[in-house]
């Protein structure tokens, strides 16, 4: 009888226990009292393939880890063929093995191995792991595909299931164009993809927006005659749905009823959610009513998209009310979506109520939750709120994650604190979390407020400095900054990079330098700008009026100022108290008080309430009007 030492004991129980899914990890873990006392070495002579097989069959991990840097290719491959039969054992022998010993051969060999698991998630991880240490060793996925196919071949199989998670791999990593490749690479051998596996591509080009592509890759499968099931039309439905095109969705769902495709609540739950995103409410309901009639009862996966829209009308009681009637509790997504509906109005009383009742019901606040509520602070310049409720994060032992970060530092640069913003990005930089464009167009933003120019000018070429290219949104904040010190000559040589970038500037873009060119007095430039917006395709909006009008009224050129109003008003643009402030500004100070009093009047027949600078204009413009009269009287 085998006698056993306790560390052999114990090995041999772990064995047993982990089956397939052991990992290098707790290998390394598992073995740390044996190999601390046993390090033999041993010579290349030594080691045989017999001898490696006889390890992995009789669980002497030990032994294999010690070889592991001084087993070739062929060693390797040779034992992994004797171990076709036994998959579990191959991953374990893989696992034990440094990755980066492996060849792509040896690799590809011993994933076609791993796949004969009734489970398929080792193989796909592998995979996974191949795949990425490759590729950045500009080893292509197409190599990897023909390594497969060898692999394959050598063991004799008829299967395709290897060459289908690699384009599920390639799916899982985003890499869009080499899953397609990889699926029109099976074609071109022979091979006939599963149906899932084109799902896989689908439903990837539906995430990332790809509409166009995911059309022609639903055309090409139609075309080779691939089947598709109820999760293909699921996923086209969602494709049409995304490009509003609603009742072509509900064509798709007659057209798989046809074909004998039954639907399923998954179905109406994304047809409903697609009117719901377009405000066609009714159209939910239309939908929720068929499905009903097909015996398919609605969730809350049914009702929670029509429940955000709700929000969003103030009708939110309305869509609880029914959810109530038809047996459904709220979830945690449901409180999220009222929070957040209530805290974009400004109703943080109600939002905080909701996350007390969330709480009471058993869910736990998520990150997302306390998110909203610390934006909805802000938006409300309850700074002192916000501050305590991270102190409540904090205080539970939750860190804070890059949206929170992003949200904190993003409302102490809107309220002009920039010490506080940059302590946080440091704090953020110190907990591994990498700040976002958005995060650095924050505290561009906070220094161009506070008119530290050469700081913001530093910080966005450390921006790019360190490969990340700025968005439209960054440009537009290190503008405007220029704008408004009078620094012209950078706000426009900022616009000549963006050309060369071939970043299209949008109406913020030359609004701003408007507003520059009219602080500086240059009117005429500055409307020059508003038509090279035109010959661009960009439609000037209210603020470039508004901000041609308020510079022509400070010059006291109201004639100009009133001009640009009607072409404004014809365009469609309603004045807004900015316009009319703007203009009575201008015959304040030409002393045309019976004018300004009929702009006066004008402005509340539009149902614009006057302010006190409106007031104040007026007032100014009459009491000069009436000194000029008296001295004309005299």
């Amino acid at each position: 009888m085998r006698q056993f030492t306790f560390p052999c004991l114990l090995r041999h129980r772990i064995s047993i226990l982990s089956g397939a899914g052991y990992s290098r990890t707790a290998s390394r873990l598992s073995f740390s009292p044996l190999t601390s006392t046993t390090k033999p070495e041993f010579s290349e002579s030594q080691i045989s393939s017999d001898s490696l097989l006889n390890s992995a069959r009789t669980s002497q991990w030990h032994f294999i880890e010690q070889l592991t840097g001084k087993l070739t290719p062929s060693l390797v491959s040779t034992t992994l063929l004797s171990l076709v039969k036994t998959p579990d054992l191959a991953l374990n022998f893989v696992n034990r093995l440094d990755p980066r010993s492996l060849e792509l051969p040896t690799q590809c060999l011993a994933i076609a191995l791993v796949s004969k698991l009734s489970s398929h998630k080792p193989a796909l991880q592998l995979l996974n792991e191949v795949v990425v240490s490759k590729t950045k060793r500009s080893v292509s996925v197409r190599d990897i595909f023909n390594e497969l196919v060898l692999a394959r071949d050598q063991l004799e199989t008829k299967s395709t299931i290897l060459l289908d998670l690699l384009v599920r791999c390639c799916c899982q990593l985003k890499m869009v164009d080499e899953a397609i490749d990889c699926f029109y690479l099976m074609k071109e051998r022979g091979f006939d993809p599963k149906t899932e596996t084109c799902n896989c591509i689908l439903s990837l080009l539906s995430r990332l927006n790809l509409t166009e592509k995911a059309w022609v890759f639903y055309a090409d499968m139609y075309r080779m005659e691939i089947k598709s099931n109820i999760y293909t039309y699921n996923i086209m439905i969602n494709v049409l749905c995304k490009e509003g095109k609603l009742k072509k969705a509900k064509a798709m769902l007659a057209m798989m009823e046809c074909f004998g495709v039954k639907p399923n609540v998954v179905t109406y739950n994304t047809l409903v959610q697609g009117y719901s995103l377009r405000g066609r409410i009714e159209g939910a309901r239309m939908v929720i009513k068929e499905m009903k009639s097909k015996g398919f009862k609605p969730d809350l996966q049914t009702y929670n998209p029509i429940l955000s829209w709700m929000c969003s009308e103030g009708r939110a009681s309305e869509i609880l009310r029914e959810m109530k009637e038809m047996g459904l509790v709220p979830d945690s997504v449901s409180y999220n979506i009222l929070i957040r509906g209530c805290s974009n109005k400004g109703d943080l009383e109600t939002a905080f109520a909701y996350r007390d009742e969330m709480m009471k019901e058993g869910f736990a606040p998520t990150f997302y939750t306390y998110n909203t509520l610390i934006h909805g602070l802000f938006m409300e310049n309850k700074i002192e709120a916000a501050e305590i409720l991270i102190k409540e994060i904090r205080e539970k032992g939750i860190a804070l994650d890059a949206v929170t970060y992003n949200i904190l530092i993003n409302g102490y640069c809107q309220h002009g604190d920039a010490k506080k913003a940059f302590a946080l990005h440091d704090e953020m930089m110190t907990d591994g979390i990498e700040p976002t464009q958005f995060t650095y167009t924050s505290l561009i933003y906070v220094l161009c407020r506070r008119r530290k120019m050469r700081e913001a000018d530093e910080l966005f070429e450390n921006v790019v400095g360190k490969g990340m290219k700025p968005d439209l949104v960054m440009y537009n904040a290190l503008m405007d900054g220029h704008c408004s010190t009078g620094n012209m000559d950078r706000a426009f040589s900022l616009l000549k990079e963006m050309d060369k970038m071939t970043m299209d500037p949008d109406d913020v873009t030359y609004n701003c330098l408007m507003r520059g060119l009219c602080g500086e007095g240059k009117f005429e430039e500055a409307r020059d700008l508003m038509g090279e917006m035109k010959r661009r395709g960009i439609r000037p909006d209210h603020i470039s009026y508004n901000t041609l009008i308020s510079g022509y009224s400070k010059k006291g050129d109201t004639k100009q100022a009133f001009m640009v109003r009607d072409e404004m008003l014809s365009l469609g643009f309603n004045p807004t108290l900015l316009t009319y402030n703007a203009l009575l500004k201008g015959l304040s100070k030409n002393q045309e008080g019976r004018l300004a009093e009929e702009l006066l009047m004008e402005m509340k027949s539009e149902g614009i309430t006057p302010n006190d600078s409106t007031y104040c204009s007026v007032v100014e413009a009459m009491s000069n009007f009436e000194q000029d009269a008296e001295k004309s009287d005299n």
